[in-house]
């Protein structure tokens, strides 16, 4: 692949070239929020076989969800994991929170700040000191 290449614009060629090798048959798919462009999940749902997929879904149809997700009770799957589930037009909207995925966010920030900080830091180091006459 050429670089910067988007992958919405190379899911359906990857999909037929599977398909080609490995011949037709019922998969789940796992995608990622930038990933499936609403057209090729639309022709993947119409498939033969049918298409299942777990797709993680853009920010903004989460934002028109958002009052549908505040009425939702939590239900736990795991003692750190908790889910919200949502039926709409066919489709199932799993919302996640997970204690550790919140402590990684946590600590990814955490690390972004101390490398910004020692940054800032070396370029205050680098800068020529005023002379005190």
């Amino acid at each position: 692949m050429d670089g910067n290449t988007s992958d919405k614009t190379t899911l359906k060629d990857f999909l037929v070239r599977i398909e080609s090798m490995y011949g037709k048959a019922e998969r789940v798919w796992g995608m990622n929020r930038g990933i499936p462009a609403e057209a090729v999940l639309q022709e993947r749902r119409g498939s033969d076989p049918p298409v299942r997929y777990l797709a993680g879904t853009p920010r903004a149809k989460m934002r028109k969800m958002e009052q549908q997700w505040l009425d939702l009770p939590w239900r736990k799957v795991r003692d750190s994991v908790s889910v919200k589930l949502a039926a709409e037009g066919g489709e199932m909207y799993v919302l996640a929170k997970s204690e550790g995925r919140q402590a990684k966010e946590m600590a990814m920030r955490r690390k972004k700040l101390a490398r910004l900080l020692w940054k800032l830091r070396a370029m205050g180091r680098s800068c020529p000191r005023p002379s005190r006459r």
